[in-house]
């Protein structure tokens, strides 16, 4: 077979991409058809080598512009962080102009509107409000009687004021202040209750003497029991800070000292440390060690013992595990009667692929228990 050859609309469409404005080949600043619009081939191929090497941009290289570490640094001083201001005077004043009227501009829309959906006067002091174009002097008057025991307190519910400070009517027809009765003495509970302890005098109020000797008594416990934790062993005199406790290692140190050669059996290797060598000699029988061959007599005969305790119980389990198992035999081949497979070696023939069992041989035996004739049942009976 020739070589692969694009179909039609792919090579089109390849040359359409490809194409330029004049109609030619262009990629990038090369003209992909300098040789075949060229007079000559040696023009072609002079012209296409100039545009390989054309440079980048026109005249000198510009050189490239380095970030320096001090215009990062200009950059981060340009605000103060710690008097929160620009360090260009024009720049911070431009910016506080900014924010006064803005402040301004703000906080005179909220005060109209305030003044546009609230009343124009105080409804505490009951003075008018200052700075809106709608003011009017505030006169007072006096209210009906019937709006007076409206609240129905001898206070006003605005002020938190009794009536002889804060009412209606001028100073010199104000109604009396009430008279503030009797304090009541608390009732002693487990939050109010008087503390045993005064922290002015620094004494309980009921037998201090007494208290405070308990409380030193505790302490000094205390302090002896932190004393005993950390001071069990005097380093300079080698000995224990309890007397009890020295005796009791100098004596049990006695003890050790006449044990002395005994004791380095245990530092032996285990398999020497337990061989029979050590504690008699093998050859003449004379004894070594009478403790330790005592010990591993009296262990030897108590395995012994045990041992013949548990002959018995292996002997009963024995039996029966031998009685499950003939239990569990007996149920598998009796699982199937044995009549099937007389019936079958009976017929002659395999009933499937008609093989005859002369020459080509009896199906195997099966797993069965076939029935006991009558000879077998007398010898059955006979053995009890």
């Amino acid at each position: 077979p020739g070589p692969f050859i694009f179909p039609r609309r792919w090579r089109e469409r390849s040359r359409r991409a490809h194409e330029g404005r004049g109609g030619a080949m262009v990629h990038g600043d090369v003209q992909l058809d300098v040789i075949k619009t060229a007079g000559s081939w040696a023009e072609g191929l002079n012209t296409y080598q100039s545009q390989k090497l054309q440079p980048l941009h026109a005249g000198p290289t510009p050189a490239p512009h380095y970030v320096t570490r001090y215009e990062k640094s200009r950059e981060e001083a340009i605000c103060n962080p710690i008097t929160q201001r620009f360090r260009d005077k024009q720049v911070e004043k431009g910016l506080s102009d900014w924010e006064s009227a803005g402040v301004t501009k703000t906080l005179n829309r909220a005060w109209d509107k305030q003044l546009l959906r609230e009343q124009h006067f105080d409804i505490v002091t009951q003075q008018p409000k200052k700075g809106h174009i709608h003011e009017v002097p505030y006169k007072q008057r006096l209210k009906p009687p019937s709006l007076i025991t409206a609240n129905h307190v001898p206070y006003n519910i605005i002020s938190t004021l009794g009536e002889d400070q804060h009412h209606w009517a001028p100073p010199g027809k104000r109604p009396p202040r009430v008279p503030t009765p009797p304090r009541k003495e608390a009732q002693v509970t487990k939050v109010n209750k008087p503390r045993e302890f005064d922290i002015l005098t620094n004494m309980y109020r009921d037998h201090h003497g007494a208290r405070s000797q308990w409380e030193a008594e505790q302490a000094r416990c205390s302090v002896v029991d932190k004393y005993w934790e950390t001071h069990d062993f005097d380093p300079l005199t080698c000995s224990y800070y309890d007397g009890e406790k020295e005796d009791f290692y100098q004596k049990r140190l006695k003890e050790m000292l006449l044990t002395q050669g005994t004791n380095a059996i245990n530092k032996l290797p285990p398999t020497l440390a337990a061989s029979e060598s050590l504690m008699y000699d093998i050859c003449t029988g004379v004894v070594k060690d009478p403790v330790r061959l005592r010990k591993v007599v009296d262990e030897e005969r108590q395995t012994i013992v045990n041992r013949a305790a548990k002959i018995g119980a292996e002997d009963v389990m024995r039996v029966r595990g031998d009685a499950k198992r003939a239990k569990e035999q007996d149920m598998s081949v009796a699982r199937i009667s044995h009549q099937r497979y007389t019936d079958t070696v009976g017929r002659g023939f395999h009933i499937i692929n008609n093989q005859t069992f002369d020459l080509h041989g009896e199906p195997p035996l099966p797993r069965t228990k076939p029935k006991a004739g009558l000879w077998e049942v007398r010898e059955k009976l006979a053995a009890g």
